[in-house]
């Protein structure tokens, strides 16, 4: 019998280098509330992101896109804009702050946000739109990142931008992810690439959004401890930000590796009536997705199962079908409709085996012409 494939799997530092951590942490006196592991991280992302940018870490990238929503979004509109395929942090995030998911298609080519299906639900309902939630979709940049920034800025609608398993990818520029919209957003989740546990990142140029979400965290407080926004608490633990300094310090090894795992399932399954996402191979590649025929795609996923092969569907059902969102206004989904019947994500880990990608690129074959 095969020796099961986990889908995921999380690497974090080793028992002895947290020990040491946590040692530091016990001395400090300091676990929570921006304390001094938090300042070192903080800068040390600063430092890594590069391109000026101010960064707020925070327990998780939920909570961020909320209060980056609470700081950024019109209160007096109603709608926020954002693609159908997509995982469903965005929407929730949207509806907890008081607003209404609004759905727009992707392209069928990128699979990024469509703007021509953003403009088709922005002449029905852009008088009442509070923002854009615009998704770099697997963490891979935007190749339209520009244009996006643009039509925001004509439009006088806020961009956000979430980029959930994105830190270290890059746009088709070569910039690293981080410095576009108003901000962008990164989950630092364990099953994201920089995994820590649970954590999330806000990354902006502007040091006074920086210094608003910094207070939004933190129950609204101001410089005198005194409720004066409507925060909550967001707060990330010293714990969470020595673990991210252990991770930060070997990124660019599990970069390397990931991106590596990556082009070997390129090249053996290219060709083979399997489609991949261009400008992935910049990513940090939390998974790997493919495309393949729809009518393919049950047959694959139970050959990958029988085989112990744990695969996933991202993003299968997209968001319109689901139950909490059923009924929430939308354009034409056709393409999203479309993708999330062809979609598969096979494993990624860091320290992947040749022959084990090589299996699980056979066991795809074999389903594809069995």
């Amino acid at each position: 019998m095969p020796k099961p494939i986990p889908f995921i799997k999380p690497e974090f530092p080793q028992i002895e280098e947290v020990a040491k951590d946590l040692e530091l942490i016990y001395n400090n006196n300091y676990y929570s509330n921006n304390g001094p592991i938090y300042y070192k991280f903080i800068n040390a992302m600063e430092s890594y992101l590069g391109q000026g940018l101010h960064v707020v870490a925070l327990n998780n990238a939920t909570t961020a896109m909320m209060l980056v929503m609470k700081a950024c979004f019109k209160s007096d509109k109603k709608y926020v804009a954002l693609p159908s395929f997509t995982f469903p942090a965005g929407p929730l995030a949207t509806q907890w702050c008081g607003y209404v998911p609004l759905f727009f298609d992707i392209d069928k080519n990128t699979l990024q946000p469509s703007q021509a299906s953003f403009k088709q639900i922005y002449r029905k309902y852009g008088k009442d739109m509070a923002g854009i939630l615009l998704i770099n979709e697997y963490g891979i940049g935007n190749d339209q990142i520009d244009e996006w920034e643009s039509l925001s800025k004509d439009l006088d609608i806020p961009l956000i931008i979430d980029s959930a398993p994105g830190i270290g990818s890059t746009y088709p520029d070569g910039k690293l992810l981080g410095a576009r919209g108003s901000c962008e957003i990164f989950s630092m989740h364990a099953t994201k690439p920089f995994g820590i546990g649970e954590g999330g990142l806000i990354t902006t140029k502007d040091k006074g959004l920086a210094e608003s979400i910094e207070s939004l965290k933190n129950f609204g407080f101001d410089d005198h401890k005194l409720a004066d926004k409507e925060g909550l608490n967001a707060k990330i633990t010293e714990l969470d930000c020595a673990i991210g300094l252990r991770i930060l310090k070997n990124y660019e090894t599990i970069l390397r590796k990931r991106r590596n795992v990556y082009a070997s399932y390129e090249r053996l399954l290219i060709n083979k009536r399997v489609r991949f996402i261009p400008f992935a191979d910049k990513a940090s590649i939390q998974f790997a997705t493919i495309l393949v025929a729809a009518d393919e795609r049950s047959k694959i996923l139970r050959n990958l199962k029988d085989n112990k092969i744990e695969a996933r569907t991202y993003y299968a059902p997209p968001l319109h079908y689901q139950p909490l969102f059923k009924d929430s206004p939308r354009g034409d989904l056709k393409n999203t409709e479309e993708i999330s019947k062809q979609v598969i994500s096979l494993p990624v880990h860091n320290d992947m085996a040749t022959e084990t990608i090589e299996f699980i690129c056979r066991v795809v074959e074999e389903a594809m012409h069995g």
